[in-house]
């Protein structure tokens, strides 16, 4: 997607799709979310064509199109790169021909916001840990992830969302 674009594709139904997505300096991403609720699947399909390049998966319903181009446009704007990979895989699996539950399975939402400070007391000592964009800060030292904060902590394999409390017991 180039910054400030504007795309559009000639739609079977005869008419042309031009609902671009928004970037750092483009119109604001409610606005295009707005249109992207109205559009018709045509429409959506003409604009993830014109977006990606691709023709939009046959399996991808109106709804997961519409969902699929409003996260870009969101994304777009937030510049989120471990969130762009995790769709595209998402997509991919949907194309392959798996379920939509299947597709999103083993993809788990930031535990906590970014900048979220955790305290757990263990052993004795009480531990704070940030939550970051694409880890957690623990005594100075940037980890991948909080499990691996919990696991250094306790010296065993823990659930680190269900360490720090952002879980509840399942």
């Amino acid at each position: 997607m180039m910054a400030g674009s504007r795309k559009s594709a000639r739609v079977s139904g005869g008419f042309t799709a031009r609902v671009p997505l928004p970037t750092r300096s483009a119109e604001p991403t409610t606005a295009v979310l707005a249109r992207l609720a109205d559009a018709p699947a045509a429409e959506l399909r003409a604009i993830w064509c014109a977006e990606r390049g691709t023709p939009a998966p046959a399996t991808f319903t109106a709804r997961l199109l519409r969902l699929a181009l409003a996260w870009e446009a969101q994304q777009g704007v937030r510049g989120c790169k471990a969130s762009a990979r995790e769709w595209d895989q998402v997509i991919r699996r949907r194309a392959a021909g798996a379920r939509p539950a299947e597709a999103v399975s083993g993809l788990q939402p930031p535990p906590a916001p970014v900048g979220t400070r955790l305290m757990r007391a263990w052993g004795g000592e009480t531990h704070e840990v940030v939550v970051l964009a694409d880890g957690a800060l623990w005594r100075g030292k940037t980890w991948s992830s909080l499990s691996v904060v919990a696991r250094a902590i306790t010296g065993s394999a823990r659930n680190g969302p269900r360490f720090f409390g952002l879980r509840g017991k399942t």
